[in-house]
C-alpha cells in the first residue's frame, strides 16, 4: 500500500499532467487558428500531446517509481526547450516561428524543478549538465563574428540560470543542514531518555514521570501507584548462561510486561535487572491486582528458549507528603518483602495517612 506522501504526490503529478495536456491543447488549437503554426510547433505540440497522456497512465496505473516519472518529465522539458534553442539559433527557417523570449523565461522553470526531485547535490548536478547543455548550444552562436541578434539575451539567460541554481543550491542544503540538526536534537534526547538494550524509558525518564505524577498529586490530587520489579536469581541466570541469555531476558520480559499495561501506563528500566512500572490514577488495590497479574504473566511460560523466569513486584501508592525518594524507599521495602517472602509475588506498602 502506498504512503501517504507518495499518493499525495502522485495525485499532484496527475493533475500537473492534465494541465500541461490541456493549455498544449488550446495553445496548438489557438496558434492554428490565428495562422501563426508551423511544421515545428506542431512536432512540439504533438510531443506534448503524447508524452502528457503517457505519463498519466503511468502515474495512475503506478507502473513506475514517481522518481524515475519525475527525471522523466524533467528531462523532456529540457529536451523541448533545447531543441526549440537550437533551431531558432541555427534553422531560422524551421524554427522561424519559435518564439525565443517566451522560451527563454521557461527554462529556468526547469532549474526549480530540478532541486524538487532529490537531494541537494544530485539536484545541483542535474541542475549544472542543463545549465551545460544549453550553453553548448548557444557558445558556437554567440562565438559567431556577426553580432547576433539574441547574443545578449541569451547570454543574460544563462547568467540568471547560474545564479538561479546557486541560490537553490544555498536554500537547498541550508533545509537539508536544518533537517539533520533537528533529527540530530530528536536522536539525542531520545538516547537520554531511552535504555539502549531494551528500547524502554531509562532511569532518568523514569524520574522524570515519576516528578510529574507528585506535582499532579499536590496539585489537583490525583493518586497513582508505583511497581518496582526485579528478576529473581538473576545474577544465576548470569552465571549459568551467560550475559548474553541475561540481556534476552531483559529484552523479552520488557515486551511481556507491556502485554498487561495499559497505555496509560509507564514502563522503564531502573538499572540492571529492575524495572519500574508507573500507574496513574490508580488506587493501591488496583495496582497489587496488576502486579500480581504481571508475575503470573512473567512466570506462566518461558521467556527466553526454554528458561522459565519469574519476577518479585514491590507496590506503594503515592501518600501526602511523598517525595520521590520516600516513594521509591517504601517500594524498595516492599520488593525486598516479596523476595523474602518466596518470590513471584507481588507484596505492597499501604500503611501511613490516606491519600488527599
Amino acid at each position: 500500500m502506498p504512503k501517504p506522501a507518495e499518493h499525495l504526490k502522485r495525485r499532484v503529478l496527475m493533475a500537473i499532467l492534465a494541465l500541461s495536456l490541456l493549455s498544449s491543447a488550446a495553445g496548438w488549437a489557438l496558434m492554428e487558428a490565428r495562422g501563426q503554426s508551423s511544421a515545428v510547433l506542431r512536432g512540439v505540440f504533438g510531443l506534448n500531446l503524447v508524452f502528457h497522456p503517457v505519463m498519466y497512465v503511468v502515474v495512475w496505473r503506478r507502473l513506475l517509481p514517481t522518481r524515475y516519472i519525475d527525471m522523466a518529465c524533467l528531462l523532456f522539458a529540457a529536451g523541448i526547450c533545447a531543441a526549440c534553442m537550437a533551431l531558432r539559433l541555427y534553422a531560422p527557417v524551421y524554427g522561424a516561428s519559435i518564439d525565443l523570449q517566451p522560451l527563454y523565461l521557461w527554462i529556468p522553470v526547469i532549474y526549480v524543478f530540478a532541486f524538487t526531485l532529490a537531494g541537494h547535490k544530485t539536484s545541483l548536478t542535474i541542475s549544472l549538465c542543463i545549465l551545460a547543455l544549453f550553453v553548448a548550444i548557444s557558445l558556437p552562436y554567440l562565438l559567431s563574428q556577426d553580432p547576433p541578434p539574441y547574443a545578449n539575451f541569451t547570454v543574460q539567460l544563462h547568467m540568471v540560470s547560474a545564479v538561479l541554481i546557486a541560490a537553490l543550491y544555498f536554500f537547498s542544503s541550508y533545509q537539508h543542514r536544518f533537517q539533520i540538526a533537528l533529527l540530530t536534537v530528536d536522536e539525542l534526547a531520545r538516547l537520554a531518555n531511552t535504555d539502549e538494550l531494551t528500547k524502554l524509558a531509562n532511569r532518568r525518564r523514569m524520574a522524570e514521570a515519576i516528578g510529574s505524577e507528585l506535582v499532579r498529586f499536590t496539585r489537583y490530587g490525583h493518586a497513582f501507584s508505583v511497581i518496582l520489579i526485579d528478576i529473581d536469581h538473576f545474577k544465576t541466570i548470569n552465571d549459568r548462561f551467560g550475559h548474553a541469555v541475561g540481556d534476552q531476558a531483559l529484552v523479552a520480559l520488557a515486551a511481556r510486561a507491556t502485554e498487561v499495561l495499559r497505555d496509560v501506563d509507564m514502563l522503564g528500566r531502573w538499572g540492571g535487572e529492575e524495572f519500574i512500572v508507573v500507574l496513574p490514577e490508580t488506587a493501591f488495590e488496583q495496582a497489587m491486582h496488576k502486579a500480581a497479574g504481571l508475575c503470573r504473566h512473567v512466570a506462566a511460560t518461558p521467556l527466553v528458549g526454554e528458561h522459565t523466569i519469574s519476577v518479585s513486584c514491590g507496590v506503594v501508592r503515592v501518600r501526602a507528603g511523598d517525595t520521590a525518594e520516600t516513594l521509591l524507599q517504601r517500594a524498595d521495602v516492599a520488593l525486598y518483602a516479596a523476595k523474602h517472602g518466596g518470590r513471584n509475588r507481588a507484596e505492597g506498602m499501604d500503611d501511613g495517612p490516606p491519600a488527599a
